[in-house]
């Protein structure tokens, strides 16, 4: 059976190991991801761990999962953020090629992680679908007909960025308005201690968890904000139902764990919000795979391109 090193590049660690065909996870390990110069270390640890992987398996390739706007046909890093210093520009499969001899494929961390939940999460035996990712900003990925969206320039699927405030807060992306400002988890958060403010109390910091207990604990001000929350959800997931028609959302990410209360909470409100002809059909579940994603996402791609 064959074996793959996989990869899933993030902004605090990266984790590595072993996965077969079969999408068994054989071994698996992680190490803390660079801080600085990430285009020369990144590619030089996963060189290292690569061969250091090949004294106990028979690798056929080598599969990254990486954050960042990828270039999938050729391996190189569109665009990362500063949480990833001089990453831009990284001709990745390049440099694992050379390092390692083995055939390299790499992916955007959504993009890997819609084709794991396709290959052995809540996608399996799905054709079209929706992934998206709700944590400091959203992440998201479209698979159509078993095959991932990636438009000309490779970076379709950046649905934190689908404007649904016309002049409304300032992104990060430079634009106004966009999904994730209003509908991350950090957008939850931000808007909370927001709230908090305005009835003369000063928080400096508080993490989901904490927020989401005050919720069902029944505080009227997480309440009040979660419910606000909610609705700009679903006004971003009927938008994208009525543009893209994918019948499946699969949502990942911290709020994500939340569970069936959220998840009932998020279909009941998106039924009443998208026309009749869609609801019929249309669903949001919850990611099944959920630190694994990214590995069997990265195992998959590699599996298709040798």
């Amino acid at each position: 059976m064959k074996e793959f090193a996989c990869f899933d590049v993030g902004g605090t660690f990266i984790k590595y190991g072993t996965v077969n065909e079969a999408g068994e996870v054989v071994f698996d390990s992680k190490f803390p991801t660079p801080e600085d110069d990430c285009g020369r270390l990144i590619p030089e640890r996963i060189v290292e761990k690569v061969n250091e992987l090949k004294k106990d398996f028979n690798l056929s390739g080598v599969g990254i999962s990486t954050a960042g706007q990828v270039d999938h046909e050729k391996g190189e890093i569109i665009f990362a953020t500063d949480n990833l210093p001089k990453y831009t520009g990284t001709k990745l499969a390049e440099l694992v090629v050379n390092g390692t001899g083995l055939l390299c494929s790499v992916e955007n961390d959504v993009n890997a992680a819609a084709l794991g939940e396709m290959w052995k999460g809540a996608a399996k035996n799905v054709k079209t679908f929706v992934c998206l990712t709700l944590g400091t900003g959203i992440g998201g990925a479209i698979v159509i007909d078993g095959k991932l969206v990636r438009g000309v320039g490779g970076s379709a699927g950046e649905l934190g960025h689908l404007i649904t405030n016309f002049d409304g807060e300032p992104c990060t992306c430079g634009m106004k308005g966009c999904f994730e400002r209003y509908s991350s988890t950090l957008a939850l958060i931000r808007n909370y201690i927001k709230e908090k403010s305005k009835k003369g109390e000063s928080i400096a910091d508080i993490s989901g968890e904490e927020l989401m207990r005050r919720v069902y604990s029944g505080e009227q001000e997480a309440n009040d904000v979660y419910n606000r929350f909610l609705d700009q959800v679903v006004a971003g997931l009927a938008s994208l139902t009525h543009i893209l028609d994918p019948g499946l959302f699969i949502i990942g990410g911290g709020l994500s764990n939340e569970g069936k209360p959220f998840f009932d909470e998020i279909n009941k409100r998106l039924q009443k919000t998208i026309m009749p002809s869609f609801a019929r059909y249309t669903r949001v579940v919850q990611a099944e795979l959920k630190n694994r994603a990214g590995l069997l996402g990265a195992c998959y791609s590699i599996m298709n391109a040798i």
